[in-house]
């Protein structure tokens, strides 16, 4: 701030915070700032102010800073709204301050770069504590228990080596009703369970144990086997 004297009144430099449409209408229509403001806080002071024309007094060029509000026709700030961080410095007789003011927006709109994530080590178990391996949960849920059917082929298994004789003569036949009805009493005395339904035991017969069928006399039978 400086201070200059003239015929006796001194003057005074200092910076007026003016929104930026009316700053830039009063610049448009050549209106003279200073002047206006120094009748308005005479008028409030209740000092008699003279109207004087500037260039008769040598002072420097005024610096005026013009605050960065909304323009004229758009919505004014509301509060909570964060206001821009810094306010423009414009000298009203320089005419790149409108290029600098805007390269000032889109500096401050540069989007901050987010920092790089962390990578934390993995915590370490207690004293004493046996970690588990962790199993998917797909495995889990396709994991079935094998105890039913290993206990379901043993049944079968033992049959076929105790009750079965392989025989090549022409009478060595079974139907295939008393054949099974002979396995599940099998399995309900040597206590096998659960006991598998005819069509399992059918198929089981043929693809592991290559046991041969024939309808002998409309009868479907096993053939080339004994029952004991």
């Amino acid at each position: 701030m400086t201070e200059k004297k003239e015929a006796g009144i001194s003057w005074r430099h200092t910076s007026v915070i003016l929104r930026a449409d009316i700053f830039s209408k009063a610049h448009e229509q050549g209106t003279d700032i200073s002047n206006i403001c120094n009748k308005a806080l005479a008028d409030l002071t209740g000092l008699d102010y003279r109207e004087q024309q500037f260039d008769e007094i040598p002072v420097t060029r005024p610096v005026i800073i013009a605050q960065n509000g909304p323009h004229a026709g758009k919505k004014e700030h509301s509060p909570g709204t964060p206001a821009a961080a810094h306010s423009p410095v414009i000298n009203a007789d320089d005419p790149a301050s409108s290029a600098s003011v805007r390269n000032a927006k889109r500096q401050s709109k540069a989007k901050p770069v987010p920092p790089e994530p962390v990578n934390l080590p993995a915590p370490v178990p207690a004293p004493g504590t046996v970690e588990k391996p962790a199993i998917p949960a797909a495995a889990e849920k396709t994991k079935k228990p094998a105890g039913a059917k290993t206990q379901k082929d043993e049944g079968l298994k033992k049959f076929v080596a105790i009750k079965i004789t392989r025989s090549d003569t022409l009478d060595a036949a079974i139907s295939k009703d008393d054949m099974y009805q002979a396995f599940t009493r099998f399995c309900r005395e040597h206590k096998y369970a659960p006991v598998p339904d005819r069509k399992t035991f059918t198929i089981a017969l043929k693809n592991k144990f290559a046991f041969f069928d024939k309808t002998i006399n409309g009868v479907p039978s096993w053939v080339n086997v004994r029952l004991q």
